[in-house]
């Protein structure tokens, strides 16, 4: 008769001692800015997550016009088209129309198919007639009325982040943006999204590495590497973390890729990268040090230096640098070149605050001709793209002029021959980054060369180069 009592004592003090180390289980698991355990979720986020559908399947689309020899040796044309699969969330709505995200490499085809841009089931040498992103179902939904064709706002190829615009008002993510920085290995994540396109499903997992920076191909952002079990219908998944000191989720990441020979390394791009784009919904500011008017003037004395016409390569291109009285020509090459003399376009740099600004714009066409563009009239996206590839020339010819400058004193001097070895090594980081710009060049020029009136900058004209 004594025992009962004391072993109904004992258990309820093991209750107590239970109900004690909760709350110092729920304090260690969240020691930081996020929580180890989802659990920690308050029950009414979670409810809110479950119950809102803010993630949809994409399918991105493109027709590619393929030449080939026919019966009696005659050129023929082929269509061939090819589909993608992806994950895309809605963030913002403005009036009847709900904005979206998800990745660049879901929405963007190449313009040609070539060894270096593969397209599965597409030759090379094929080009891009046309793509489009519809929001659908899943993967097999052929039933095409009901599907909604998104329209691309924004794509930031060094993000591999694409803003689409839907023409309807969706849900969106219920949630906060968070602080990728703040995030820790250990920290919980869950993702939503449509693996293989098939189905949606929910994946949880682990941050095993907060911060990497990722620089493959044309990428240059910061990831978070998490364990999750995640596919490749999954590109564009929001990725969500616990907050400790709101208990609800907040959006983190953005899945976008994986270790082709790891287990579970999926990558996931840091939304502290995405803010201006998600707000400003336009191509995001150039960050780090601006080239100046004296940059521009160290420039033209080394150009006018040479003592014969200053081409260096770029993208695959050549690119001949011309100075006038007041301004620099950059003249892009078709990669024809030397044995065709067609330009693929032509960049007016006018002197400015900084290091200049861009007034005209040539595009050139398959006959040789120009055709002129003010670059106050392109679209505000064409207008980023070409600054950023104005931007790139500068720079590149800073290089590559420098360079050539330090291999002269690389025999005399260690300093020279370390200094020359660095900018080898940049100049090689931005080969990649380059022959995507100049593709970008290449099929405006296709898109932009068809003003009314055909025009030819003075550079264009049968002259010798002046003498110095």
């Amino acid at each position: 008769m004594l025992r009962a009592p004391l072993v109904a004592c004992a258990l309820t003090t093991a209750l107590l001692g239970v109900a004690a180390a909760k709350p110092r289980a729920r304090r260690a698991s969240c020691t930081g800015a996020y929580a180890r355990d989802l659990t920690l979720v308050a029950p009414a986020a979670r409810l809110e997550e479950a119950r809102t559908r803010y993630t949809f399947c994409v399918r991105s689309s493109a027709v590619y016009d393929c030449l080939y020899y026919g019966r009696g040796g005659r050129v023929r044309h082929r269509r061939e088209t090819v589909t993608a699969h992806g994950t895309a969330f809605a963030f913002r709505k403005h009036g009847k129309q709900t904005y979206l995200m998800t990745n660049e490499h879901i929405t963007e085809w190449p313009f040609v198919t070539t060894k270096e841009e593969r397209v599965d089931g597409v030759p090379s040498g094929c080009r891009r007639v046309s793509q489009t992103v519809s929001i659908v179902d899943r993967e097999d939904d052929a039933y095409t009325k009901d599907d909604v064709v998104l329209q691309r706002v924004v794509s930031d190829a060094a993000l591999d982040i694409s803003i689409l615009k839907a023409p309807l008002s969706v849900k969106t993510i219920p949630f906060n943006l968070g602080q990728s920085a703040a995030l820790e290995a250990g920290a919980a994540v869950q993702v939503r999204g449509f693996p293989l396109g098939a189905f949606q499903a929910l994946s949880v997992g682990k941050v095993i590495n907060p911060r990497e920076h990722d620089t493959e191909d044309q990428w240059d952002h910061y990831d978070l590497v998490i364990d999750a079990q995640l596919s490749s219908g999954n590109s564009g998944s929001p990725v969500l973390a616990v907050s400790c000191k709101s208990r609800r989720f907040e959006l983190v990441g953005v899945y976008h890729a994986v270790y082709r020979e790891g287990q579970s390394l999926n990558v996931a791009v840091w939304v502290d990268e995405l803010r201006e784009l998600m707000a400003t919904l336009k191509p995001r500011r150039k960050k780090g040090r601006q080239l100046s008017a004296a940059d521009r003037q160290l420039l033209l004395s080394r150009l006018r230096a040479s003592t014969a016409p200053t081409m260096i390569p770029f993208g695959g291109h050549v690119l001949w640098i011309r100075p006038t009285k007041d301004r620099l020509l950059y003249n892009v090459f078709s990669k024809a070149f030397p044995l065709q003399d067609r330009r693929v376009a032509v960049l007016e740099d006018l002197p400015s605050t900084g290091f200049g600004r861009l007034g005209r714009v040539w595009f050139g066409d398959e006959s040789g001709g120009l055709w002129e563009r003010q670059f106050a009239s392109l679209t505000p996206d064409d207008q980023h793209r070409m600054t950023q590839l104005a931007i790139a020339i500068r720079q590149h010819m800073l290089l590559v002029l420098e360079l050539r400058s330090k291999e002269s004193e690389v025999k005399g001097s260690r300093m020279a021959y370390d200094r020359v070895q660095q900018l080898r090594r940049r100049i090689a980081r931005t080969r990649t980054r380059h022959k995507h710009q100049a593709r970008w060049l290449v099929e405006t020029a296709v898109r932009l060369a068809t003003t009314p009136t055909k025009t030819k900058p003075e550079h264009n004209k049968k002259k010798a180069p002046p003498t110095r």
